[in-house]
């Protein structure tokens, strides 16, 4: 068999398996091709984009040597039993990061040192590997802090706290505060998604009321916090944005909420579009799940900060609100994070059997369909209860199922299918995708229709006419035609991850059959945060335990730019 059968042969297996994507591959042969290699390099190197790619498709924007080489020994070991595949297998399998580091190194117009000056696809940055655009973004954005943390009076700050702890309120004030010293000071309140800018606006509003700020200071505060893509003035034709380097935002403060959200591409669109002297304000949740796309920017900016201790720049611009209000009333909840938190399986356990605090609790994964929907029936019938649109979305709003994964059994698709199966038992008609009282989430923005990339509406047939009611201010709902709405799916359960910024009544947690790529604490105690009065998790305890003991550490190169640049500002104040 020619090198070119073994290494088709590789490819396809690891495709069949799942263990790349099709993207994946193409991608890493594609840039073999193109660099002209066929040699010893071949292989690795298009192993090595390919795994890089999978690690970005997994929210990493780096990926490091040493789980480059544990990655490419485990991909072997799964593809050494298939024909024409072993010949590749071993030019990969039980090689170490110095290794990759030598091959990668030998390969110029693939990879580059990052003090190059010259431009290659893929960076290699001390020990990470990074695809050039994500590296050039988290310079751009690690020295946007840094020349902000240099001035007089530093442009930079971040607020960070679980749910509850008084995030918003402590916005308020500062807005108050702010504008009330500085009133012709323009101020911008953005949040990733529709529903995040949407629930931060009222939160503002009615934290102005219990303040009582005067009229004059309620009239400067920006009414309507927008998404970051409109903040930007995104141009979807152009896949650009407006505001830029050369078209800056005529802000003087921005403040970015839920920023755990924001991937590291949008931070650098929004960094960009700063003017010079413009205040940036993260809030967010730096424990929180990391965004859907690739990095981690307000965790990498809080554990450095942190790591680096009292004096730092960094660190002075950090503040952590941790007493948690909301879990108050409802303590178990509370007990239940801190210890996702702690990595403590034990003590979690503790809470979720503790039969006289039953806001937290567990149960064994269901052995067959009756059990399942014993758990989710009683949920769904209070919203084939209501007897409006509006009261339809209340009782939405009183239950979620939160799935780690979007696919199989206890995955978003198998629970959908489950309760849509319930629901033909009991005489619903669901012939065609549309039917009545169908929760849905909208998968998109669209401008024109007002509706957000995860905002959950209602489908409603009154009179032959079905239409998607989405909630409205003063406990009305908004209608919408479903051929006017951008793409939308199912929403008796969602994943934890389209969850984030919402909070629910009671929510129950689908774990997955066996742990996996995605489940850690950083999963479980969004999840579980989601809730305000009670959670259920439900699947095999050993996996729970096995989620708190692992922490899901995305790969960045931020992080190793933010201690640079921040330890050399230290030490120049000194």
């Amino acid at each position: 068999m020619s090198v070119d059968l073994h290494r088709t042969a590789f490819f396809d297996a690891a495709v069949e398996q799942y263990l790349l994507s099709t993207s994946d591959r193409v991608l890493g042969e594609v840039t073999r091709r193109r660099a002209g290699l066929s040699g010893e390099t071949a292989v690795p190197i298009a192993v090595a984009v390919a795994l890089l790619a999978r690690a970005r498709d997994d929210g990493h924007s780096a990926l490091s040597l040493s789980d480059l080489a544990t990655e490419a020994t485990e991909l072997a070991r799964e593809l050494a039993t298939e024909v024409g595949a072993d010949d590749c297998c071993a030019q990969i399998r039980e090689r170490d990061a110095a290794w990759w580091r030598t091959m990668l190194e030998a390969v110029p117009s693939v990879v580059l040192p990052a003090n190059s000056a010259l431009a290659s696809p893929l960076v290699l940055h001390g020990s990470m590997l990074q695809f050039r655009r994500y590296f050039d973004a988290e310079q751009r954005i690690a020295a946007r802090i840094h020349a902000s943390l240099s001035r007089s009076e530093p442009t930079f700050r971040v607020i960070t706290g679980g749910p509850g702890t008084g995030k918003t309120t402590r916005i308020a004030a500062l807005l108050v505060e702010t504008l009330e010293r500085e009133p012709e000071l323009r101020v911008a309140l953005a949040a990733p998604t529709g529903k995040a800018a949407s629930r931060l606006s009222e939160s503002i509003r009615l934290r102005l009321d219990a303040m009582e700020a005067s009229p004059e200071v309620r009239a400067r505060v920006p009414q309507d916090a927008r998404t970051v893509h409109r903040l930007l003035g995104y141009q979807p034709d152009r896949d650009r944005f407006w505001s830029r380097a050369g078209t800056p935002l005529p802000y003087d403060l921005v403040i970015l909420d839920e920023a755990s959200m924001v991937d590291v591409l949008l931070m650098d669109a929004l960094v960009a579009a700063l003017p010079v002297h413009a205040t940036l304000l993260l809030v967010g949740d730096q424990d929180q799940l990391a965004s859907v796309e690739a990095g981690d920017v307000l965790g990498a900016i809080c554990r450095v900060a942190q790591d680096l201790g009292v004096g730092n720049p960094l660190h002075d611009r950090v503040e952590r609100l941790t007493r948690s209000y909301r879990f108050e009333a409802h303590p178990a909840i509370g007990n239940a994070a801190a210890a996702i938190l702690a990595g403590d399986a034990t003590a979690l356990a503790a809470v979720v059997h503790d039969t006289e605090r039953p806001d937290v609790r567990w149960a064994p994964a269901p052995h067959d369909r009756a059990e399942l929907l014993s758990l989710l029936v009683p949920h769904v019938e209070a919203c084939l209860a209501a007897a409006t649109p509006a009261a339809a979305l209340t009782a939405l709003d009183g239950f979620r199922v939160l799935c780690a994964e979007r696919e199989g059994t206890w995955g978003v698709s198998g629970i959908n299918a489950e309760v849509e199966r319930w629901l033909r038992s009991q005489g619903t008609v669901i012939t065609e995708r549309w039917y009545h009282r169908r929760p849905v989430m909208v998968m998109a923005n669209d401008y024109g229709t007002q509706v957000f990339n995860g905002d959950v509406g209602v489908a409603w047939e009154d009179d032959g006419e079905m239409l998607v009611h989405f909630p409205a201010p003063e406990g009305v709902t908004r209608a919408i035609q479903p051929a006017r709405l951008p793409e939308t799916q199912t929403a008796w359960a969602m994943t934890v991850h389209k969850a984030q910024g919402s909070e629910f009544t009671n929510v129950i947690i689908m774990l997955p059959a066996k742990g996996s790529r995605v489940l850690g604490r950083e999963l479980l105690y969004t999840a579980v945060t989601r809730a305000r009065q009670q959670v259920l998790i439900v699947g095999d305890e050993s996996v729970m335990r096995s989620a708190v003991s692992r922490t899901v550490r995305r790969g960045s190169g931020l992080e190793a730019l933010l201690r640079q640049a921040t330890c050399r500002e230290s030490a120049t104040h000194g």
